[in-house]
């Protein structure tokens, strides 16, 4: 995929392009809903998919204090985006110039820029300063700038009870709240969190069940339980891991940490990059009277991660995202 930084570094072909504009945070399956719709236009109009994306969110310069905890860094939404098909990504770099850009003149350029065919967007899209543009406003120009607007109805999650449509806020409350089944099921995919390995206490090793401790956590950590995990390492292959997010109560520890025991390695982690495709939540904390009996937990936590030994050759034959 061609990766643009800047409506500067691109150059639309003749033909135009179809267009799709959003934050993509997840790259869950509304996304992927909205991609396959715009790569169908443009297979029919014999043109590339063009996707506009923002970096970082918006919320991050007009109130950092309400800005939502990010699902995806730009380099996996980058990879995701390809896998779905969008042939050119355009990375805007959110600043005050461009967030107080009114709708008008935001679409004005972006049609002078990349010669839309058509836009595709989604029924909840919002634009422009103040969020003052949305679908109206893409039909209310879309004659005299030279393109047709395309509307891909909201997602229905149908797996989960109330079917819940899917979004990026519905994905973060649930994974806040620990129900990983279900953002999984809004994701279409395990969600990751990635982080470098650096020292932690070594409780782990002299229990017999030595972890990485991950910290530089770009994502939103999900909320304190015991997980399985895929965890992928710097080189091939995947390797199940029995993660443990929380503090540690057994030892009287408060502070929330991330930490991965990978089964059956043996090799030299710190200060590699590492990312949990987090398969199910296993159990909740618990504090235990001794160690001895935290020892037989973990061991039973183990055994337990085998079980999703399955899953590894289904996330391998996917395409790799960068850690």
């Amino acid at each position: 995929m061609n990766i643009c930084h800047g409506l500067d570094e691109f150059r639309p072909p003749p033909a135009g392009v179809v267009l799709t504009i959003g934050n993509f945070d997840g790259v869950h399956r509304g996304h992927a809903r909205l991609v396959a719709e715009a790569r169908r236009l443009a297979d029919e109009l014999n043109v590339p998919v063009a996707a506009v994306t923002f970096d970082p969110h918006p919320l991050t310069v007009l109130a950092p204090q309400r800005a939502p905890a990010r699902l995806t860094s730009l380099p996996e939404k980058t990879a995701l985006l390809a896998t779905l098909g969008v042939d050119t990504l355009i990375v805007l770099a959110c600043g005050r110039p461009l967030l107080e850009q009114s709708a008008a003149s935001f679409l004005a350029e972006l049609a002078a820029r990349c010669r839309p065919q058509a836009i595709v967007e989604g029924p909840t899209f919002r634009f422009g300063r103040r969020r003052e543009g949305g679908i109206a406003t893409l039909r209310a120009h879309a004659d005299r700038l030279g393109f047709r607007v395309t509307i891909v109805p909201e997602l229905h999650c149908a797996e989960l009870p109330g079917q819940p449509a899917i979004n990026s806020s519905a994905i973060r409350t649930a994974l806040r709240e620990g129900r990983l089944t279900e953002a999984n099921t809004m994701l279409g995919r395990p969600y990751r969190i990635t982080g470098t390995v650096s020292s932690g206490d070594h409780r782990g090793k002299s229990l017999g069940f030595p972890t990485a401790n991950l910290t530089d956590i770009f994502q939103l950590v999900p909320a304190e339980a015991v997980y399985v995990a895929a965890a992928q390492l710097e080189q091939p292959p995947l390797r199940l891991a029995a993660v443990n997010i929380g503090p540690q109560p057994t030892f009287g520890q408060s502070q929330t940490r991330v930490e991965a025991h990978l089964l059956d390695y043996a090799g030299e982690l710190h200060g590699q990059r590492v990312g949990l495709h987090l398969l199910a939540r296993l159990r909740q904390q618990v504090r235990f009277d001794s160690s001895e009996q935290l020892a037989a937990q973990l061991r039973r936590d183990v055994e337990q991660t085998r079980d999703y030994a399955d899953r590894l050759a289904e996330l391998d034959s996917g395409a790799a995202v960068p850690l």
